[in-house]
């Protein structure tokens, strides 16, 4: 079989991507090198050129799905298609379907890495800004009423951060719409003025 010459940052993100399919399908015990390289049709070799062990891989593919994700849930708070309830409907269904996903993984190794923590920490805080002018734009259309977007921002982006980390939680549709319900109450959502 002829192996296709690919561009390095297009290779190491493939592998990644099958990374990523092996991953939530088996977790890390679920595949090997040798699946990842042979679902990609290229040698060991390369493999190691990109990734130094295993371990690093899953740390990786992981951090990549959690980055992407974020950056998926800012495009939704920033874009101008979408009302400011659409947009926190929509922002919260990509991190529902994102913490749901993770949810067998987060008591796993590659999940308590000081690098994953400090990662998560810093994409959760870029959530801030967007959405503290999601407040302010929900304020000047009279459908949140809280005081301080500032304040309330972190409290949001905090509050999903717990969500995202608890281990107590079961998360099932009755959480699903609690966390909706408490996000709505932090913001002093008014449904009337939202018609």
């Amino acid at each position: 079989m002829k192996r296709i010459s690919k561009e390095p940052d297009v290779r190491r993100q493939e592998l990644m991507d099958i990374g990523l399919e092996f991953y939530m399908k088996g977790g890390e015990k679920g595949f090997s090198i040798k699946d990842i390289v042979n679902k990609a049709g290229v040698a060991t070799g390369l493999f190691y050129y990109y990734f130094k062990s295993k371990e690093e891989f899953v740390d990786e593919i992981l951090n990549d799905y959690i980055v992407k994700n974020m950056e998926e849930i800012q495009q939704i708070l920033t874009s101008d298609k979408l009302t400011v309830m659409g947009k926190v409907t929509e922002a919260l269904d990509v991190f529902w379907a994102f913490i749901k996903k993770l949810e067998p993984y987060k008591n796993k190794d590659a999940f308590q890495t000081k690098q994953h923590f400090q990662l998560e920490q810093k994409v959760f805080l870029q959530l801030q800004s967007p959405i503290q002018t999601l407040i302010e734009d929900g304020i000047k259309a009279k459908v949140f009423n809280t005081n301080n977007p500032t304040l309330t921002s972190g409290f949001v982006v905090y509050g999903l951060s717990s969500i995202a980390h608890s281990q107590k939680l079961d998360l099932n549709d009755n959480i699903k719409k609690e966390m909706t319900n408490l996000i709505l109450t932090t913001l002093k959502y008014d449904q009337k003025a939202d018609i």
